[in-house]
Parts: structure tokens; sequence; C-alpha cells
């Protein structure tokens, strides 16, 4: 639900509406209007607090300032221009002449009507005080709201009445005369259903024209307007008259604009055209009676269309500054949004590497113990091959040798050592028996490199023996080494490749 605070601030006037809008209905939650003569600021901003409050209201999503027409000077203004920066610079430039201010002291606003047969552009141009907008910024500060909305109270009125009557059935070309009936002024405006075309302030309003002896007066103050605004060239002649405001005790006064002007003319009461909600804040409660609230029905029933907006600089470099702060919350929070998401996919990531090298942990600790009872029984296995292994057995070495043994030799002694070879010890007669028997044990197929450790002679029983001693490494048991390390390297140099693969 979206709450729209519109504000009128005038010097005698302090009125307030709110209206609350929920799928696309806005329905009027409370109005408030309240005697502010002689106020300070910070009273009417305690006042516009204590009445929000009261609603349940703290900061409006929409705060619209209605800025009183008669603190307002308007001119209707011929432009040799169709480019609208030209248009700008040409005000800017003219704007000073217009009101006996200086161009510092004053704060103006436009909008287009139309452009006559010569191809100038129509202008109104809105002028107010400086001072008057500020006084409006310090009131707002001790109620603690801002808004950059300040608009033109006219233009409301029309975007009110627009809702109210079939504004839609009149022609382009026709106009109609609109009196907004204030407390102490009348806003006398011509417009077509599109846009203001003229406007001028009458200074009698309901208070006055309670007593119909002052209505001459008024009828020829609005015929002289009426003359005023033919020479502004309106072409538009009105055909109808509309009287809104606070025009509920004026009795007889509707006929009697249709017979000064020889016009319809009709009354659109206030809450026309606006839903109220059944429970709606009236403070007072003859607050509809007492002044006009049509341009805040207006300004705040159509946000949408484009009014004149009166912003002090000042104020533009604060909205800038509110803008520029909130792109830069918006970034920031949207880099942190985006460090978090990606904090987050690296978190997941990191816990499921986490998960998993835990699972493997796990199915290593049960492969481990199988691995270890596995190499126990490996081991066991190559020490029952090698025992069972027959080209490596002693017996086999001893057949070997006693085929070869000639009988010239005489072994004495034969061991066999850990490191795969065999000791022979022996005697023969002569030294050539023992080179001899030496070659043999080479070109056998159970020894190799035999090498001779020591030969001496010795009288034996007064006979002349040779005693030697030889170490015979075993055949078949390197070569076995040597194939098991040819494989085991084989097996190592395949791995590798793999792994470069």
């Amino acid at each position: 639900m979206t709450t729209t605070v519109v504000l009128e601030i005038g010097n005698i006037w302090l009125k307030v509406v709110v209206f609350k809008t929920a799928l696309g209905a806005a329905h009027l939650r409370g109005v408030l209007a309240k005697d502010i003569n002689g106020q300070d600021d910070n009273a009417i901003g305690r006042q516009i607090a204590e009445f929000l409050k009261g609603l349940n209201i703290k900061k409006p999503q929409n705060l619209v300032i209605c800025f009183s027409r008669n603190s307002v000077t308007l001119r209707n203004l011929r432009i040799p221009s169709v480019n609208p920066s030209e248009i700008d610079d040409m005000i800017k430039l003219h704007v000073g002449r217009q009101v006996p201010y200086a161009k510092e002291e004053i704060v103006n606003g436009h909008s287009l009507i139309g452009r006559d047969a010569m191809g100038y552009s129509k202008i109104m141009l809105a002028i107010v005080h400086r001072e008057n907008i500020r006084r409006i910024f310090r009131i707002l500060e001790k109620a603690e709201l801002y808004s950059d909305k300040i608009e033109l109270s006219s233009e409301g009125v029309l975007s009110w009445l627009k809702g109210a009557v079939k504004m839609s059935e009149m022609k382009a070309e026709d106009a109609c005369l609109i009196l907004d009936v204030d407390s102490a002024y009348t806003d006398f405006i011509v417009a077509s259903p599109a846009m203001i075309l003229f406007s001028r302030v009458i200074a009698s309003g309901a208070e006055q024209l309670k007593d119909p002896e002052k209505w001459p007066r008024f009828f020829g103050e609005m015929k002289q307007t009426m003359v005023i605004s033919q020479g502004e060239e309106i072409l538009q002649k009105p055909v109808r008259v509309y009287v809104v405001g606070a025009v509920g005790q004026l009795k007889g006064f509707i006929s009697q604009v249709e017979t000064e002007f020889n016009l319809p003319a009709s009354v659109v009461q206030p809450l026309e055209g606006v839903q109220a909600d059944k429970d709606i804040v009236k403070s007072p409660p003859e607050a509809l009676d007492q002044t006009s609230f049509s341009s805040l029905f207006g300004l705040g029933l159509d946000l949408a269309r484009k009014k004149i907006n009166f912003v002090l600089p000042e104020a533009q470099i604060r909205r800038a500054l509110r803008e520029r702060t909130r792109d830069i919350v918006l970034f920031g929070s949207g880099m942190m949004y985006f460090i978090l998401i990606v904090c987050g996919i690296y978190s997941e990531k990191l816990y499921n590497r986490k998960a998993y090298l835990k699972l493997l942990n796990e199915r290593y600790k049960t492969i481990a113990v199988q691995a270890d009872n596995l190499n126990e029984e490996l081991e066991r296995l190559k020490k029952i091959k090698s025992k069972l292994d027959t080209n490596t057995i002693v017996l086999n070495y001893l057949s070997g040798l006693s085929k070869i043994l000639p009988p010239e030799i005489l072994v004495v002694n034969l061991s066999f050592q850990k490191d795969e070879r065999m000791v022979i010890k022996g005697q023969a007669a002569q030294m050539s028996d023992i080179f001899k028997f030496i070659t043999t044990l080479e070109d056998s197929p159970y020894f190799k490199d035999v090498e001779t450790r020591y030969t001496t002679r010795k009288k034996i029983k007064g006979k002349d023996i040779n005693e030697f001693e030889l170490i015979c490494p075993l055949e078949g048991v390197q070569d076995s080494k040597a194939a098991k390390g040819a494989a085991a390297a084989k097996k190592a140099q395949g791995a590798a490749e793999k792994s470069e693969l």
C-alpha cells in the first residue's frame, strides 16, 4: 500500500490531504484544514507531524507540495523559438523583467501551452519569491519530511476536475472557465481539456462572497479578467463555467454566474471523483466547507502528469546527491551480493572437496588394513616360491657338480653362502688339474665367473698335494635375480610413460 501526502502551506491556512493507494485505487484517508495565521514555522511543522502520526504515517512514499496560486505571479509569453533549450535560455534572460525582484530572489517554472500562427511558442511562466520556497522547506524540516515536488495549485485544480467531470467530451478548440473559490481568494482559470491556458487571482473568496452585495464587484472583476485573457491571445472561448472549492454556502451564486456570462454553469462538489474511506478523518469536520481542497486532490490523484514545478537550486543539488548516494548504495549492495555468491560457491566446492577427502581417508583406512595383510601374505608366498624354485635348489647344484667333477679333483669341503654362491675347497695333484676344473665349472650352466681364493702346495703323507678354495657364483640364482630386476625396471618405465601421458 502506497501513501501519498499533499501539503499546502499558505499565509493563513495549512491544508493536508492523505491518500492510501492499493491495487491501483486511491482512497482519501484524511483531510486537515488549520488556521496558521501568526504561527511560527516550528508550530506549523509540529501540527503536520501530529496529524500524520494520528494516521500512523511516518515517511510517505509520495509527498507533494501544493503552492498556493495567490503567492505566484503568472505571465503568458510568446517566445520566438521552438527549441526547448533556447526557450529556457530566453526565459532566464527575461524572467527578471516580469517581477520587481532581483533575479537571485526568485524561482520560476513554465509550461508550453501552444504555438501561434507565426510559429512562436506560447509559454505560461510562473514566478515565486525564493523566500516562500525556503519557508516551506524549513517547515518540512521541522516535520522531518522532504519533497522536491512543489507544484502550482492551478494545475491540481485542472487534474481533479478532469476526473470529476467529463471534460473529454469537450472539443479540442473549446475551453472552460474554472472558478476555484478558496476562503480569501478565487483562482480564475481558463483551461482546455489538456492544459491551463490562463489564470488570474481575484481577491474575493468564500468569506467575501457570502454577502450577495459583494457579487457585482466580483462579477465586474471576472469580466475584466476575461478581457485580459483575450488580450493574452487566448484563442479558445469558454463554453462552460465550473465552480469548485468552498461553495457550499453560496446559494444563488451559480444562477447569477449564468446570467452574467450567458454560459451554462455548474457546481462540482469537493469530493466528486474522489473515493473517500468510510472512516475518513476530517479536522475540523467542516474543513471542506471552509476552504478549497480541489488543487490538493488533483495533485494527489494525478502524480504522472507533468506540471509546473518550483525547485530551489540547492534542493536540486540535494536531490542529485541523494540519487547519487542511492546509486552508490545499490552498487555496493550489488557488489556485496556478488561477493557473497562467489564466496558461497567457493565454500561449497571446498566443503565438497573436504567431504570427498574424508570419504577417501575412510576408504583408505579400510583398504590399508587389508593391504597390510596382503603384503604379509605376499612375502610368505615369495619365500615359499623361492624354496620351491627348482632352478635354485641346492641339490640341483650338487648334482650338476657331481657330473662335471673330474677324478683328479678331490672335494674336501662344500658350502653355500647367503649371497648365492658356493665355496669349494679341494685337493689336486697338479696345478693344471685345478685350472682345468675352473674352466669346466665356468663352462657349466650352474656356475660362472669362478674366483680362486687361494692355492697352496703341501706334503701330505709324503706326497705333494695342491690345496685350493674356489668361490663359485650360482648361475641360476643370478639369472633369476636379473630377470626379476629387468621385469621390475620395465614395469617402472611403463608406469612413468603412462604418467607422462
